[in-house]
């Protein structure tokens, strides 16, 4: 369940080397489908430090969902450092909460008894996460701005790994390890204000076929 130190620093490192690119002089405003991706995985973020929390409090969760929570807060926590940084950048102002339907999500979790609250916590995980690496995917094949996409580009590792985690997790469980029909997604699939194609996520999604080494896919 835990990734390796070297995965970790390699992350931080690539984070780091985007962080010490120099601003272009002059560089256009990036489009909308950029800022767009920008606002929401940042919305992603916050939704996930906030649910992977609730993991980690939830006192009868099952040991895997409260490691799986912390890898959440810890990485989503760093990536939006970054997210927040190329924000400034490039101008765009990032919203201060999730969306309804993420904050919709938070309530329901925190709602829920510990017998409920495992498969819930994993399952609307894994449509999430889903979405979030179509949306991530779609920002690196069509983005227009370098470092917009650069931030994509260092993103999908993070949601890729996090994803074959829960994978993971849903196997242990006994729960299925692919996006249920029913369960609310942590990302919405169509953003309000998207004026480009985005990708169509729906919660039978089957897995994205570009995770590193796992049989995976695809996220106030």
């Amino acid at each position: 369940m835990k990734r390796s130190v070297l995965t970790r620093a390699g992350l931080l490192a690539g984070l780091t080397a985007v962080a010490l690119l120099p601003a272009t002089a002059g560089a256009a405003a990036p489009s909308e489908a950029d800022s767009e991706y920008l606002r929401t995985i940042h919305q992603v973020n916050l939704t996930a430090i906030e649910a992977g929390q609730l993991a980690q409090d939830e006192q009868g969760a099952d040991q895997g969902v409260k490691d799986v929570g912390g890898e959440m807060v810890t990485d989503h926590t760093q990536l939006d450092e970054e997210v927040t940084r190329v924000a400034g950048e490039v101008d765009v102002t990032l919203p201060d909460t999730p969306t309804q339907q993420q904050q919709d999500l938070i309530s329901r979790l925190q709602g829920l008894d510990a017998s409920e609250f495992d498969t819930a916590f994993v399952e609307s995980q894994l449509v999430g996460y889903a979405a979030a690496v179509e949306l991530t995917n779609a920002e690196i094949a069509q983005g227009s701005d370098e470092r917009v996409v650069n931030l994509a580009q260092e993103a999908l590792p993070v949601l890729n790994e996090l994803y074959a985690a829960l994978q993971n997790l849903a196997a242990q469980l006994g729960l299925p390890t692919s996006p249920s029909p029913g369960v609310s997604p942590t990302v919405s699939p169509t953003a309000p204000g998207t004026s480009s194609p985005q990708p169509t996520v729906e919660p039978t999604l089957p897995a994205p076929t570009d995770s590193p080494g796992t049989p995976v896919p695809a996220q106030s």
